[in-house]
This record gives structure tokens, sequence and C-alpha cells, in this order.
């Protein structure tokens, strides 16, 4: 099972905003690897809001000498094949992905991912809620919230966690175990990764 556990950070309220992105891609039950790069948001995007810097703590001079995202991409993207790409609410890193390939006009990667956020709420029963540091604290994996970096590493430390739980050592089976339709980037679009609702039974 090869995994890309990706997590983004935003300058601002656009979705499209990318300031940080980090990626922990797992291996045999693993990480093996991690990458993290900082960001100088698209030029219509380069204002940081002080509500995002309060959460993140990057700041515009943070990013003043960093690339954009298209010159980055060329080393993401190889990290993507033969990969599944997890998320922690990947609904929010998804759309931060996709807005930001469209404001450089670079076609969407052919990738299906999963969400750890939805896993989570799947596999364990009774947390306060099921935000990354809420799962992580259960599980008993410090890490910085908050970092791009060590956001993914945390989130594949979710997946794994799982995976065990579940007693099953693919995404796939994962995913069948949890109720989940995997989401899919493809050219020109994707699916949302979604769980099954539960149809209730006539008596």
């Amino acid at each position: 099972m090869r995994a890309v556990c990706i997590d983004f950070e935003t300058a601002n309220e656009f979705i499209g905003s990318a300031c940080s992105v980090g990626i922990a891609v797992l291996e045999e039950g693993q990480v093996v690897d991690t990458h993290y790069w900082l960001i100088k948001p698209h030029r219509r995007y380069r204002y940081f809001d002080p509500l995002n810097v309060s959460i993140h703590g990057i700041k515009a001079q943070d990013v003043k000498d960093a690339p954009e995202f298209d010159l980055i991409y060329g080393q993401i993207s190889p990290l993507f094949e033969n990969a599944y790409v997890i998320a922690h609410n990947a609904s929010f890193d998804m759309s931060v992905l996709r807005h930001v390939l469209d404001l450089y006009e670079i076609p969407y990667p052919e990738v299906d991912y999963l969400c750890t956020y939805k896993t989570a709420l799947k596999t364990w029963s009774g947390l306060d809620n099921y935000r990354l540091d809420t799962v992580c604290k259960f599980l008993n994996h410090d890490f910085t919230h908050h970092n791009a970096l060590e956001d993914a590493i945390a989130c594949g430390n979710v997946l794994l966690s799982a995976l065990s739980a579940r007693g099953v050592t693919t995404i796939k089976e994962l995913a069948a175990l949890v109720g989940m339709r995997l989401g899919k980037l493809y050219t020109g679009g994707y699916n949302p990764c979604s769980i099954a609702k539960r149809t209730s039974k006539k008596a």
C-alpha cells in the first residue's frame, strides 16, 4: 500500500491561497518520505488574513522568496503516481489542491483519495469531535497542529491506526468497512469522498 498524506495551510479566506503544503509518503505501514514547502500565493490572493496567520503562524514575509505553486507542483505530482491520496477533512485539502491547480491552469492528477476525518468518525465512537488534534490525542500521537508537514504525518498516523483497528491492510478494505466511497480527481473534474447513509428499515 502506497499512500500520500497531504495537508495545506492557506493565507486567507480564498480556498486556493495555499501558503504551505506538507506531504508524508507511507509504504508498508510506515512513513518513508516527507516533504514541506512554503508557497508564495498566487498574485491575486497574496493577502495574509490575521485570522489565518493566528492559526498557522505563516506571514507574508515568510513566503516572499518562496516559489509559487506551479513551480512546486512539478515535484509533487510524481508522488501521486500509483498512490492513494489521504487527507484529514479531505473536502478542504482537496479543494485547495483543485483551486490552486485551476489558478495555474494545470490539469488535475488522476488519483483516488480517502478522508481520515470520515474514517475516524466511523472507527472510534465517543470522541468529543473528530478534528485532527482530538483524534491524535486519543491515539497518543503528539504533534504541532497547523504545521502542514506535522499535520500530514499525523494524518498518516490516523490512517495506519484505523487500518490496525479495523484489522485490514488496504485502503479499499478500510473504505469498504467504514462505508466510504473514495473520492477521485481526474482530468476535468472530481468526485467527492463520501460516507454512505444508513437506510432506515421499515417496521
